[in-house]
């Protein structure tokens, strides 16, 4: 669990954010230490997979199908050749394990371990050592991290030009009422037409649109937050064994002023909304699990599986332009002006599950239903805030339109 290292993971997730690089964390416990073994979790197989490294779920049980793979600890002032030893044993269901050579004279039980992937091996940078911390932001670690990635765009310079001359047009009417305005309406004036495609909108890039927090309507009944959309994915309710009947059935509440069933919140990991539901982390099962709190008894109520959610951050977000606009009213009427961009790539689909455990992601319920009508849902939208996506995605740009 990485809740029990010695130092706090949120104080690094920028910085490997910005670096764009695969990384998955680990810590050593003192059993692990002794008997030269460590558990590799979910994130940990997921960056090795997704790198080309290994794939635990081709491997046979046993230490003669046992596979060596090229590491280094990174020093404050040089790297140290290691290996990594990844293999599943014959006890516990062949549960993955991972191993380094010489790993005790490098951290101690408890340390927080970055393993970053680069050309084919794994580097093990030890966030608990304070020199190896001050080369990173400081020194040589930074440095040849920094190295390991960069490049430039043609097609976001394309979009960002475009973004530009469509700000200059001042104020656009929106040609769809409601909160889709926003999207709908700067799509429209890109010649985009609007879509339900799961695929990136302009050439690759996915757009993603919302109003400047606090400029919605006063006293509209929803108002938007500053979260703003990842991806949509519907629970796994085969695995579940419940629908969306079910779960409004079951957590909804009846809402006389619009007179339906209705089911509108935030699920949050490991903190319990007023309906009693939140998240839980399962790395280990590979599933993300909505739990409902009854009094002093967890209730099952769903899942997803981690990874799915982190295909679809994948597939919706290689590069993405994060619009914000400022919405006036007149006559009763939004339009909207275009005015700030900010640009991400290449998530590091890694830290989804430690982002949704620390809460900084989240996932909404949107589901109503009118007497003698069927369920209506609005999509299960994973949620981030603003502020937040520099967690999440490297190399993030910001552009104040009205200076280009």
């Amino acid at each position: 669990m990485l809740s029990a290292a010695n130092v706090d993971i949120r104080t690094y997730l920028p910085y490997f954010a910005n670096l764009g690089l695969p990384v998955a964390f680990i810590v050593p416990t003192p059993t692990g230490l002794k008997k030269s073994i460590m558990d590799a979790t979910g994130p940990v197989r997921e960056t090795l997979l997704e790198t080309g490294i290994h794939d635990y779920s081709k491997q046979a049980q046993g230490n003669e199908n046992k596979v060596y793979r090229e590491a280094y600890f990174m020093e404050a002032d040089r790297l140290v050749d290691a290996r990594a030893s990844l293999y599943r044993p014959t006890t516990k269901n062949g549960d993955p394990r991972i191993w380094f050579s010489r790993l005790g004279q490098y951290a101690q039980e408890y340390d927080l371990l970055a393993l970053v992937v680069h050309d084919e091996a794994i580097y093990v940078i030890n966030l608990s050592r304070r020199d190896i911390v001050h080369s990173m932001y400081e020194g040589g670690i930074g440095e040849t991290l920094y190295e390991f990635s960069d490049e430039q765009d043609t097609i976001a310079d394309e979009l960002l030009s475009k973004l530009v001359e469509i700000h200059h047009r001042g104020f656009l009417r929106t040609i769809t009422d409601g909160d889709p305005g926003v999207g709908d309406t700067l799509e429209h004036a890109l010649g985009i037409a609007r879509n339900n495609r799961r695929t990136p909108d302009y050439r690759g890039i996915e757009l993603k649109a919302k109003r400047i927090a606090g400029r919605m309507r006063t006293g509209a009944r929803r108002t938007r937050s500053n979260r703003s959309t990842l991806f949509d994915q519907v629970p796994d309710w085969r695995a579940s064994g419940i629908d969306r009947n079910e779960l409004l059935d079951r957590y909804g509440w009846w809402d006389d002023e619009e007179q339906r069933l209705e089911l509108y919140c935030t699920l949050t990991a490991n903190r319990p909304n007023p309906q009693g539901l939140y998240l839980q982390v399962e790395e280990d099962e590979n599933r993300l699990v909505n739990y409902c709190q009854r009094g002093r008894l967890a209730e099952y109520v769903l899942q997803w599986q981690i990874s799915k959610l982190q295909d679809r951050l994948l597939e919706k977000h290689p590069k993405t332009f994060w619009v914000e606009a400022t919405s006036v009213f007149e006559n009763g009427v939004e339009y909207f002006k275009y005015d700030y961009v900010t640009y991400t790539r290449d998530p590091n689909a890694s830290l989804l599950p430690t982002l949704i455990d620390e809460g900084i992601i989240t996932v909404d319920y949107l589901l109503h239903r009118y007497p003698f009508k069927p369920t209506r849902d609005h999509g299960f939208p994973f949620k981030i805030n603003g502020r937040d996506l520099d967690l999440l995605f490297p190399e993030q740009r910001y552009f104040d339109l009205s200076e280009l």
